[in-house]
């Protein structure tokens, strides 16, 4: 299951150094399932968002087109979107489901293969829900 906590621990982390973010989704569900998680993330603290890819600076996408984002991009959908490479950085998240995963190791391969810097962070146990 997908970490909506991680997540929105790295949206703040973008919005705290001024950076946009797009947040692909697989699908029209989870899109609203992480909407509603920003908002009720911190009572303490707003993730200023929209569903869409004209929301700025953070936006929740299942959208074939990234609009105008070119800054972070949270890729949470399976396979990699043609047009990654305008982005400043990609953050791939893994979470535990056999078929993910392997698309996911996909991913990290396909960059490698291409001569990306790549960095690997493992945050399970900080973000396990």
């Amino acid at each position: 299951m997908m970490s909506f906590s991680l997540v929105a621990h790295l949206v703040q982390k973008a919005l705290t150094q001024g950076q946009q973010v797009l947040c692909l989704m697989p699908d029209s569900d989870s899109v609203k399932a992480l909407d509603s998680h920003l908002w009720d993330h911190q009572s303490s603290s707003f993730l200023p968002h929209g569903s869409g890819t004209e929301s700025a600076p953070v936006a929740v996408s299942c959208d074939p087109d990234p609009g105008d984002h070119h800054q972070i991009l949270i890729n949470l959908q399976p396979d990699i979107p043609t047009w990654f490479s305008r982005f400043d950085r990609v953050i791939e998240i893994i979470y535990q489901d056999d078929e993910y995963e392997q698309s996911k190791r996909d991913n990290f391969l396909f960059y490698k293969q291409r001569g990306y810097a790549l960095s690997y962070h493992d945050l399970s146990e900080k973000f396990s829900g």
